[in-house]
């Protein structure tokens, strides 16, 4: 069977081999199960000159490249070579994929229906959040529009796969087949993982070790949040400090620390292989998600797999990862405030237990077995 996936994921090219940066690898990587996959994918632009460390088993010929559609323009009036691109692969496949939310999966979507080819939605988070809660005042004005253009996509789209159990689905009904599960690929060898864990919460030293993970520079990942509970913390009489991983810059984040003088204690990592993040994971104290757009995000399944305690917003599907009281209001500093605080070791220690128990729904063991089933479904479904 052959699948295409459209997406603006960004992929590279060199010497004949396809890389991208680890989150999107595992996703190709999955949807390669259903026998030969092409993508139509952004390229290199200023985030893919950061390090990448996925390198795929991709074939060079099923790669072809689109623009993203960041400006007006080119997602209203300049689309042409865009959808002449994803009409190429698509007379190729049995079926279209679209990784949402993304502009282009809405046009993948009319592609595939004109080219009379079934259609799956890949549905990783809310666009609405994302963009109302962006940096961008643009990006703030297409909210509505892209919301209502990307829920007509999942009501009509044959087949929904929702990274969440709950929130993405009310929000975005489909009418075709669907299936509720995470994409997260963590690793399954955890034998030491909870023993090294409490051995770093009783061998801290004092100084709490706060880390997030997300793009730098969206506005909606929420790391300004953190940075301004900072100063309250340190007045509360911790000695704490935040390290950020992700795409980006950050330079607004840094001018934020250094309007507060907490600009000693923040770090920008900008992107971190795979290895890499998991090693910052196990060197610091509490994770933290206080976004504003989520599906269910990978970070968090990652970090209660490294037995980190964590705290998250009430945004996406982070509430059904995490306990009630580790939940805060969105954009609530008090809120981030009071839970870090509250981290005694005897909460940490018994959160860093809670998460690396509930963690093993999140292994590929559990949950290869239903995308599996799914995907069979889906292949018995196309032949018939």
């Amino acid at each position: 069977m052959k699948v295409l996936l459209v997406t603006k994921q960004i992929l590279s090219v060199r010497d004949d081999k396809v890389y991208c940066q680890f989150a999107l690898s595992s996703t190709l990587e999955i949807f390669q199960r259903f026998g030969s996959l092409y993508v139509c994918a952004c390229s290199d632009d200023q985030e893919a000159t950061q390090p990448v460390d996925a390198l795929t088993s991709l074939d060079v010929d099923h790669v072809a490249f689109i623009d993203g559609e960041r400006g007006l323009k080119r997602r209203f009036f300049d689309r042409s070579q865009n959808k002449e691109t994803i009409r190429r692969f698509a007379r190729e496949v049995d079926m279209v994929i679209g990784y949402v939310p993304a502009s282009v999966c809405d046009l993948a979507f009319r592609v595939a229906r004109e080219e009379h080819k079934p259609y799956m939605t890949f549905l990783v988070a809310c666009v609405w959040d994302g963009m109302w809660h962006h940096r961008n005042w643009k990006a703030r004005l297409m909210a509505p529009i892209e919301f209502r253009a990307t829920r007509h996509t999942v009501l009509h789209s044959d087949y929904a796969w929702y990274v969440t159990e709950e929130f993405l689905q009310r929000r975005y009904p489909t009418q075709g087949r669907s299936l509720g599960c995470t994409d997260t690929n963590i690793p399954e060898d955890q034998s030491d993982i909870l023993e090294r864990r409490m051995r770093h919460i009783d061998d801290n030293d004092g100084t709490i070790t706060l880390l997030t993970v997300g793009h730098l520079d969206v506005g909606f990942k929420g790391q300004q949040f953190i940075i301004r509970a900072l100063p309250e913390l340190q007045a509360r009489g911790m000695k704490v400090k935040l390290q950020m991983i992700g795409a980006g810059k950050g330079d607004h984040l840094m001018r934020l620390a250094e309007s507060l003088n907490v600009k000693d204690c923040v770090e920008a990592l900008g992107t971190c292989s795979r290895p890499q993040v998991l090693d910052y994971m196990d060197r610091a104290d509490i994770y933290l998600q206080v976004s504003l757009q989520e599906g269910l995000p990978r970070s968090v399944a990652e970090a209660m797999s490294r037995a980190m305690p964590v705290i998250g917003s009430r945004t996406g599907g982070i509430p059904e990862m995490i306990e009630p009281e580790f939940v805060t209001r969105r954009k609530n500093v008090e809120d981030i405030v009071k839970v870090v605080l509250a981290m005694d070791k005897e909460t940490m220690r018994r959160q860093a237990k809670r998460n690396f128990e509930a963690s093993r729904k999140y292994l590929p063991s559990q949950v290869n077995a239903r995308v599996n089933e799914f995907f069979a479904t889906i292949k018995r479904e196309l032949k018939g």
